[in-house]
């Protein structure tokens, strides 16, 4: 019997390799013929490398949701509705995590299926947390009161590198004004600039590191060391929340609200999807389907690392004893997300976008002259992919 490869792309971190190599090999249990090999990008390649890229070489792709217009745009991807059964697809909807299932639609089409789920959230390190006798702040502005009640020695920090200080800045505009601050080609000039203006104010508390850093980083220091205390938003893991993974445990819950708006933070995730220029198509999607589906999200898909993207995994009491509560305490936030504009032309500009907002921060531009400049770009990518 000639095997059937199908190589796969993941991203570099335990939670994004070590499910979908596990559920390989029980996938190859019930499919003999077939062998998945997964390669590795790093997690900055994941949110950046256009898919255009991979799908001459990978079968299946792990893929973030701003990406569905561009790959609807250039027919990068499988329609998966033209393979799964109405009935399959109606089921993972309704056993989505928050907006995760539909933020990978675009035009009708469900170009990917959610394998795991996440959304900025709030970390801390408990034992610091009880030692202090500190309450973990639920809005913005309860969070400037905790950074004056920590002791001379700890700190917060909040990984504001570029890439997640454009998470954060979207997040708290979010908050701020809706779901709809981006109008068209523009982002709200008001409440940007407010943003950028607060994220400022911010930085004078924070740890030293945190204009560099990413999550894992900050999860990583956190577990490590007893310096730094919390860290308000942050894509969280749930690796750090389960025994063995690290030195020290870490708690995550939701992260500090604005409570005139029912929106938390921005929407993250992985979802599956398959190359358009896939020779074993039918294969790939059954291989989809197998890890989006309930059975193997709550089983092994979970208890390798994953986070899944299920809410029947969510749900099952076993998997939040494993992670330390970690899906009941965020719940909320997954079910109040903030998903991202998925037009093409979006992933350009968060990368660009991104970078133009970190820069306004480290050297101190002026909030107004750096919202002008990353409204002049969108608009600039924005009239070109029309032209396209």
């Amino acid at each position: 019997m000639k095997t059937i490869v199908l190589k796969g792309i993941a991203w570099d971190h335990p939670r994004g390799y070590e499910p979908l190599r596990a559920t390989s090999t029980e996938f190859t249990r019930d499919y003999p013929e077939v062998q998945v090999q997964w390669h590795i990008r790093s997690l900055k390649e994941f949110g950046d490398m256009p898919v255009e890229d991979l799908i001459h070489t990978y079968d299946l792709l792990t893929i973030d949701h701003p990406y569905m217009g561009q790959a609807h745009k250039n027919k990068l991807l499988v329609p998966l509705e033209t393979h799964l059964p109405e009935q399959d697809l109606e089921e993972l909807e309704n056993q989505s995590v928050g907006p995760s299932y539909r933020s990978y639609q675009y035009q009708g089409h469900q170009y990917a299926l959610p394998i795991d789920a996440a959304a900025l959230v709030a970390a801390s390190s408990e034992d610091i947390i009880l030692k202090q006798g500190l309450s973990v702040p639920p809005t913005r502005e309860a969070l400037l009161d905790f950074y004056k009640k920590l002791p001379k020695g700890l700190s917060v920090a909040w990984p504001l590198c570029p890439t997640d200080l454009w998470c954060s800045f979207l997040t708290l505009c979010a908050q701020d004004a809706g779901r709809h601050f981006i109008q068209k080609d523009a982002i709200d000039v008001k409440t940007g600039t407010a943003v950028l203006d607060e994220l400022k104010l911010h930085l004078g508390y924070l740890h030293q590191e945190s204009l560099h850093w990413n999550p894992i980083q900050v999860l990583d220091q956190m577990s490590k060391e007893e310096d730094i205390a919390y860290a308000p938003f942050l894509f969280g893991y749930t690796n750090y929340s389960r025994e063995g993974y690290a030195k020290g445990l870490i708690r995550f819950g939701n992260s500090p609200m604005n409570p005139e708006t029912d929106v938390s933070t921005i929407l993250g995730g992985v979802g599956l999807a398959v190359s358009s220029k896939s020779e074993h198509i039918s294969l790939a999607v059954s291989y989809v389907h197998f890890v989006a589906s309930a059975k193997t999200q709550k089983g092994t898909y979970t208890k390798n690392g994953g986070q899944p993207g299920n809410l029947v995994a969510w749900e099952c009491a076993r998997n939040n004893v494993l992670c330390g509560n970690f899906f009941d305490e965020t719940r909320i936030t997954m079910e109040q997300a903030y998903v991202r504009p998925r037009h093409a032309g979006w992933n350009k500009f968060q990368e660009q976008g991104a970078e133009l907002l970190h820069q306004g921060l480290v050297k101190d531009i002026s909030s107004a002259k750096t919202m002008k400049a990353l409204n002049q770009l969108y608009r600039s990518i924005f009239h070109d992919e029309e032209r396209l």
